[in-house]
């Protein structure tokens, strides 16, 4: 009986360590920077700086002149798992053409690599009444493109063009823009599941609810920013500016403004929209600031009517937005790959013209849906485009892809086609008129240009 007794005490106490270190192995390391900084959006007197954490929090900014004297603190960034951990802070009260050094802080500490920044000069501070009455000064960019780190099409991991940058030009420009294509397709099949247990939460954000193969997106972004060392380095000391073209959605992404228009392609647009804006759109002084809205909804084979009880439609400025896709709802849906390019998505999937609001939760759209849907996801897009002054010179930085009807290579004339959408010709058109700039700088991730198939183009 002795024997028996000291045996099972033996066990319960081995069972008793084990379980203490099980439980102990399983708590998460603190709340870290994962990826960044980075620093865009600059004007004469301020600057923003973006980061990433493990975990949802805070984090914050110290910087100055000089890399020994980090004495200014930048008000606190938030970021949330709705967007991936990530935020932004906004450093205010900026000396005008002034090189400054900063560091991120998590919870007190330094967390990741030191950075430097120039900011831009102003008008005011180089204005003289006799030899310069309009405040003129002389500044550098840089412009570029097409960043493919995917050994698929491009020339692989390494990223010479960023090595050249780093070495030739980095103290030298104000500032840089990205046109487009600053990504290219990888990781977009992961597992939400997958992304759920990496960040140790134990339901979904809205975000991904509804837009489950945003996860794919954010994980090319942290690829491309751990991978691309040259680059993380020179979005680190160089302030940007972005456009997305068509690889930060989906290759080849067409008609997202034709009404009625089917594709798994095309309906993606604002679930890589969405991931943009966590990852670069931030960078960018919008016109507009009303972000992707999305949701979960109802239709009824037959029926024009989309239900969403819990949005108030009429709070939204759906005049200040786009149309409204239904998504396509496969796990494949951001891939590239012509393989999934078929007709397997939602029956519902499609782009919707938005034609009134019927009441706080319910659209009438311009067709009626095709089947029975009790669960459907959809979004309603945003406007992307932006400006900015340097100078005598205006800035306009175009959405492309957002407010695109579809081209017809058989009618290249077509009336009425347009690549950039009415709303937005109209402010680009307004907005030079207005504007007393001695030169304009548009800023276009496609050609002014007869539309055509593009290189590899998989339709027509």
């Amino acid at each position: 009986m002795l024997r028996l007794r000291c045996a099972g005490q033996c066990a319960v106490f081995t069972i008793a360590v084990l379980t203490l270190t099980m439980t102990a192995n399983a708590e998460r390391d603190p709340i870290r920077l994962t990826h960044g900084p980075m620093v865009g959006n600059p004007t004469a007197h301020s600057m923003s700086v973006w980061g990433r954490t493990s975990d949802p929090g805070k984090f914050e900014v110290r910087y100055g002149t000089n890399a020994d004297r980090l004495y200014q603190v930048s008000g606190s960034a938030t970021t949330r798992i709705g967007h991936d951990n990530t935020g932004v802070a906004r450093l205010k009260d900026l000396k005008s053409d002034t090189r400054y050094h900063y560091q991120v802080f998590v919870n007190g500490r330094p967390h990741g690599l030191p950075g430097t920044f120039r900011t831009l000069p102003s008008s005011e501070d180089t204005r003289n009444e006799k030899y310069n009455p309009k405040g003129l000064f002389n500044f550098r960019f840089q412009i570029g493109s097409c960043a493919n780190q995917n050994p698929l099409h491009g020339i692989g991991h390494r990223t010479p063009t960023y090595e050249n940058l780093n070495r030739d030009w980095a103290d030298k420009v104000h500032f840089h823009i990205m046109n487009g294509d600053w990504s290219y397709e990888e990781l977009r099949e992961h597992p939400p599941e997958a992304w759920r247990l990496t960040q140790g939460i134990k339901t979904f954000p809205m975000s991904v609810k509804v837009m489950p193969t945003i996860v794919g997106c954010w994980e090319n972004y942290k690829l491309y920013l751990s991978r691309g060392v040259e680059l993380s380095k020179w979005h680190r000391n160089v302030p940007s500016f972005f456009t997305f073209d068509d690889h930060e959605l989906v290759n080849d992404i067409w008609g997202s403004s034709e009404a009625g228009k089917r594709h798994r392609r095309t309906v993606f647009r604002d679930i890589g929209t969405h991931a943009w804006y966590d990852y670069l759109g931030w960078a960018n002084p919008m016109v507009h600031k009303t972000p992707v809205h999305y949701g979960k909804a109802t239709m009824k084979g037959g029926s024009d009517l989309l239900i969403d009880k819990s949005t108030d439609f009429t709070k939204l400025p759906l005049d200040e937005m786009t149309n409204l896709h239904v998504h396509w709802g496969t796990p494949e849906a951001g891939a590239n790959d012509i393989r999934y390019d078929n007709d397997d998505g939602n029956k519902n999937s499609y782009v919707y013209d938005i034609k009134e609001v019927v009441n706080k939760n319910t659209l009438r759209l311009h067709m009626p849906a095709k089947v029975d849907d009790m669960d459907l996801s959809y979004s309603i897009g945003r406007r992307s485009y932006a400006k900015f002054r340097s100078s005598n010179c205006e800035f306009f930085l175009l959405d492309t892809r957002g407010d695109r009807d579809m081209h017809d290579i058989r009618q290249r004339d077509k009336p009425g086609v347009s690549m950039i959408g009415k709303p937005q010709r109209e402010w680009l058109l307004k907005s030079m008129k207005e504007s007393d700039a001695d030169f304009f700088f548009v800023i276009s991730t496609v050609p002014f240009m007869i539309p055509h198939s593009g290189a590899g183009g998989f339709e027509f």
